[in-house]
Order: structure tokens, then C-alpha cells, then sequence
């Protein structure tokens, strides 16, 4: 019960400071609906599950080479690039769909696989969670065993998955008050926060390799 608990409050406050998954979710709902916004979140929210149980159980699900490693880190900061980009050179566009615009909006799944893309493609997600975990564990708040671990991430997913349902349901409530030209300028806002997260990331990528 703690783990879990513990895990809620994590994966809850971790999700608070603005990054790129922040960022594409409220762009996604601004520009489509919530239910495709929310589905990238719980895309991210399944990978938070996934990298806290392989971290702290030590479990090896998949054998990868450094050179495997190394393709999807630098495929990470092309497809994070690439896509701020397109936020940026993007026309002006209206955020008030039609019925014939809603029906070219991709299926949920669509998203949710875009958020697990999102969150695989973080070079640094795996050592920054990693350090999570390392933290986690020198409070020594709970048992060490399978149980608590599962509980944990499970906390964490939830955490997270709860803080963007918030966060999209206070950006919802207030859409209509906000000028549509606001909505232009994040929707560029975005593009450029995303492309710049991707040129940190491909900075480190860098670093691992030359330095």
C-alpha cells in the first residue's frame, strides 16, 4: 500500500514541469479533442509502467547491442526534430473543427502509439528513471520485492496518467476564453520547445559517442 501511495505522489509530480510530452498533449487537444490528447498521455503512462518495473526488477526483456542502442537513441532525435519542425512551419489553422475535419482525426490508438513513441524515443529517459530509482530505493519506505515494485509503477503510471487528465480538463474548461491567436502562437511555441528538446538530446547522444 505504501509503494503504491508512494508511486501515485511520484508519477503525479514528476509529470508537473513542462517537457515534450507536456507540451504535444495539450497541443493535441487544442487541435483535435480530448480523448486523442489523453490517449498520448496514457502512452506515456504505460512506458513510465514499463521502465520502472524493468529498472527496479533488473529484468532484461529485450538483448539490445551498443550499435542497436545507438540507432534509436539518434532515431529518437530525428523523429522528435522532424516533428517539432512541422509544428513550426505548420499554416495557420482553425481549432474549431467541422464535422468533415473530425472524421479525418487518426483513431485513439493512433496517438496512444505516438505517446509510446514519444517517451521510447528520450535517450535519457532510461538514466534519469534509473536515478529515480536509485532515490526511491535509499529510503528504504517499503519492502524489496516483486509485489511492491509492481505496485509502485503502477502508482507511477496512474500518478502521471491523473496529472495530464487534470491538466487537459483546466486547458478544456478554459479553451473558449482564450483568442484563437493564442492558440497560433503556442501551437509554434510547441514546435520550437520540441525541436529544442530534440537538439539537447542529440547533444548528449554526441557527448556519449565523441566525448
Amino acid at each position: 500500500m505504501i509503494a503504491l501511495i508512494l508511486g501515485l505522489a511520484i508519477g503525479f509530480l514528476m509529470c508537473i514541469p513542462v517537457g515534450p510530452i507536456n507540451v504535444w498533449v495539450v497541443n493535441t487537444l487544442l487541435k483535435h479533442n480530448f480523448r486523442s490528447a489523453f490517449s498520448i498521455a496514457l502512452g506515456g503512462s504505460v512506458m513510465d509502467f514499463t521502465y520502472f518495473m524493468i529498472i527496479l526488477t533488473g529484468l532484461s526483456l529485450f538483448s539490445f547491442t551498443p550499435k542497436m542502442t545507438m540507432f534509436f537513441k539518434v532515431a529518437g532525435v530525428i523523429f522528435l526534430f522532424a516533428f517539432g519542425l512541422k509544428e513550426i512551419l505548420s499554416p495557420s489553422q482553425s481549432f474549431e473543427e467541422d464535422e468533415d475535419t473530425k472524421k479525418k482525426i487518426p483513431r485513439a490508438s493512433s496517438f496512444f502509439l505516438l505517446g509510446v513513441l514519444i517517451y521510447t524515443s528520450n535517450p535519457t529517459l532510461i538514466a534519469t528513471m534509473s536515478g529515480l530509482a536509485a532515490i526511491i530505493k535509499s529510503w528504504h519506505a517499503f519492502d524489496f520485492n516483486y509485489f511492491n515494485y509492481f505496485f509502485l509503477s503502477l502508482g507511477i503510471a496512474v500518478g502521471s496518467a491523473s496529472w495530464f487528465f487534470l491538466l487537459l480538463k483546466m486547458v478544456q474548461r478554459y479553451q473558449n476564453r482564450i483568442p484563437q491567436k493564442f492558440f497560433h502562437h503556442f501551437s509554434r511555441t510547441s514546435g520550437v520547445l520540441i525541436v529544442m528538446f530534440s537538439l539537447f538530446m542529440a547533444f548528449k547522444v554526441y557527448k556519449e559517442v565523441y566525448l
